[in-house]
């Protein structure tokens, strides 16, 4: 009766390969690096394993049965694909291959994003990167349910299985029109704000959870003229001189081109943090772990850390 489970080891199945190959015991164990005894062993239990002669032995020449034959070629083609996938592998543990998945939010992902993923590229050509841009609150579910690896954002609130580290620090600032009345004032007060039209980010933004609390601190509340939820959409009506706007320093890079200018905000002055967060539960792999440095480097180097 034949064997219905097979416990056939690898090293048995590179035995029988280099023999085919060589066409000998004693040059296939030359190139195993193991005696001619000890690979004549792994023949034979591999024989007794699948019950087959695998090879015809003379004293003058060594051939495959057609059973040997058969075999020999899948063997070929298993042991190509396993040493293919382990060099792939390695590849992937030495950061030469991969694949990132990062999550942004909009603000994030249209300024500090793109230059700092081009520089990684030219570090690592080979490593696939993709950016998904949304709300931190789907951002942190993504990452929570394993659908990106990385995530940029302001976190509001505790996050206890996150693992977050502070990538960027920006200032609240007052966004208007280089014309307004504040326009060229060296810096305003949140007070100020109450009797200009506001737009404001939607509710459940970081950015609006930091406005909301910060007029709640001084014993006021702001009634916006719009919500909106792209920073690049606040900016546009700023522009258009539908009112004026509270965000990060950072986003004016996206309105100098339009005519609106940064007016520091105090009384209180309010900082901004964004971090950099992975899932604790979740070990890294080497590229994730590799653009993590170089977003954390990529901002120190250019000082916003």
């Amino acid at each position: 009766m034949k064997k219905e489970n097979r416990n056939i080891s690898l090293k048995q199945m590179r035995a029988f390969v280099a023999v085919a190959r060589a066409g000998s015991f004693t040059r296939a164990a030359d190139q195993l690096f193991i005696t001619q005894s000890a690979l004549s062993s792994l023949i034979r239990n591999l024989e007794a394993e699948l019950d087959l002669r695998l090879l015809d032995r003379t004293t003058r020449r060594l051939e495959l049965t057609d059973a040997g034959t058969e075999l020999f070629g899948s063997l070929e083609q298993l042991l190509s694909d396993l040493d293919r996938m382990t060099s792939d592998l390695r590849d992937v543990s030495v950061i030469r291959r991969g694949r990132v998945r990062i999550g942004a939010t909009p603000l994030l992902a249209s300024t500090f994003l793109p230059v700092a993923i081009q520089a990684f590229a030219e570090r690592y050509p080979e490593i696939t990167v993709r950016v998904f841009d949304d709300a931190s609150a789907k951002l942190i579910q993504a990452l929570e349910q394993g659908d990106i690896d990385l995530l940029i954002a302001t976190l509001d609130g505790e996050h206890p299985e996150l693992a977050a580290t502070v990538v960027l620090t920006d200032v609240m600032v007052l966004v208007c029109r280089s014309e307004h009345r504040l326009g060229d004032a060296p810096q305003t007060t949140w007070h100020d704000l109450l009797s200009e039209p506001v737009i404001a980010m939607c509710k459940g933004s970081g950015l609006r959870a930091i406005m909301d609390h910060t007029m709640e601190s001084i014993g006021a509340t702001i009634s916006p003229s719009q919500e909106v939820n792209h920073v690049a959409t606040a900016i546009a009506m700023v522009a258009a001189g539908m009112g004026i706007a509270v965000l990060p320093a950072y986003s004016v890079r996206f309105g100098e081109a339009v005519g609106v200018r940064a007016v520091p905000l105090v009384s209180p002055t309010v900082q901004r943090h964004v971090s950099l967060s992975t899932l604790k539960r979740r070990t890294p792999s080497a590229a994730t772990q590799a653009m993590a440095d170089h977003l954390l480097e990529f901002a120190r180097q250019r000082g916003e850390r």
